[in-house]
């Protein structure tokens, strides 16, 4: 993959974000979200008659349509491929226009002028199969794009910080097969600790996504930094995007980048699992992955 390919990841991840900070009531950016949405589904322009999102989701609540708007271009953004098109054109416009920026210059192409160049090699099918021989095929590549972005959201962007987190979550997941834990959950019932307060807590809120977030506080706290009501709907954490962008939520908030730069996995592994439960196994998925991230 190209700059190009990391710049457009960035760019639908701050709209996703920029998207959720909308003010309540109509603005003017949401007749841009709706055209932007109609052109990378290929639908009609919207009819004159028609506030935005209607004609696309059938509602007429500006709010949940900007939050269906939110999910659909995270669908879509997989659409955009190869060279600069128009349509990148639309997306950077339509940055600026939520960020409060002057427009685009003339002489500078799409997204240059918005993120900087990001020194980072994009993660393959072939080497994280490398890596995890023992990893289904096919949940290798459904994560693969999702374990990118999470990479460039959360700036895990050099060989050995890939390395560090791709050993971690590989042992957490049981090498990719478990993005929710295998046990139900109950012996986490009334944890305080976890922030466990209701009944049925143990169950709902169990060990989900790749470094299995676990308990209502976690879930809350992660939900609320990702846009996501994790409260409501604990089991989307499962799913190959939050099961990713959790993981990397989780090594962020706990400043894991620096250790990783060290060569540190001793205190990363306290960190993520708070002993050094399987430490001979996370170091052996840190060699393999040194080895295949820097042939």
């Amino acid at each position: 993959m190209t700059q190009v390919d990391i710049w457009r990841m960035q760019a639908f991840d701050r709209l996703e974000t920029l998207l959720h900070k909308l003010p309540d009531g109509t603005d003017p950016n949401d007749i841009l979200i709706d055209s932007l949405i109609r052109d990378l589904s290929k639908l009609p322009a919207r009819p004159a008659d028609k506030p935005p999102y209607m004609g696309i989701f059938s509602l007429s609540d500006t709010h949940l349509g900007r939050q269906k708007a939110a999910e659909r271009l995270q669908e879509l953004q997989d659409t955009l491929q190869g060279d600069l098109n128009p349509i990148d054109c639309q997306v950077d416009d339509l940055l600026r226009a939520l960020s409060n920026l002057p427009k685009r210059p003339a002489d500078k192409q799409p997204y240059a002028s918005l993120f900087p160049a990001t020194p980072m090699n994009l993660l393959t099918v072939g080497q994280l199969t490398a890596i995890l021989p023992d990893a289904d095929s096919t949940r290798v590549a459904a994560l693969t794009p999702h374990i990118n972005r999470t990479c460039i959201e959360f700036d895990i962007t050099t060989p050995l910080r890939q390395a560090h987190f791709l050993a971690q979550v590989a042992h957490e997941s049981d090498r990719l097969h478990a993005l929710e834990e295998y046990a139900s959950g109950e012996d986490y019932e009334w944890r305080d600790d976890l922030g466990n307060t209701q009944p049925g807590d143990g169950v709902r809120f169990k060990g989900r996504g790749l470094i299995q977030i676990t308990g209502r506080a976690n879930y809350s706290q992660c939900g609320a930094a990702l846009n996501v009501d994790l409260i409501a709907a604990p089991k989307r954490l499962a799913d190959p995007d939050l099961a990713c962008r959790s993981a990397g939520w989780f090594w962020d908030t706990r400043q894991l980048n620096p250790d990783a730069d060290k060569d540190d996995v001793e205190t990363v592994t306290k960190v993520i699992n708070g002993g050094y439960n399987g430490l001979d196994d996370r170091v052996q998925l840190l060699q393999a992955a040194k080895r295949i991230l820097s042939a």
